[in-house]
């Protein structure tokens, strides 16, 4: 084989090494870019939970809340029927006294 044929060959076969090795390049770059998108997911999922426990923690205390607000209206109402209760013995007391008086 001359020189120059040998020459044809070896830059026939440069071409599809070169081919692939940019090919390889850009397929190492996508998978650079797709980590770096599994990082970014990942971070977001993270904070989602974050926020999540924190949505959490305020329903309870709201729950909390409103359930000492139902005890506090309980003790309110039975305060209530203890000063109606009160009121009215002492509105008989107050009409015996005026009796007894007049």
């Amino acid at each position: 084989m001359n020189k120059t044929k040998g020459c044809l060959i070896a830059n026939f076969a440069t071409v599809p090494a070169e081919e692939a090795a940019t090919a390889l390049d850009g397929i190492g770059q996508r998978v650079n870019e797709i980590t770096d998108m599994n990082a970014q997911i990942a971070t977001a999922v993270e904070q989602q939970g974050a926020v999540s426990e924190d949505i959490n923690r305020s329903i309870i205390n709201i729950r909390d809340a409103a359930d000492t607000n139902v005890q506090t209206g309980q003790n309110n109402l039975q305060s209530a029927k203890s000063v109606a209760q009160l009121t009215s013995a002492l509105s008989e007391l107050a009409k015996q006294f005026w009796e007894k008086r007049g």
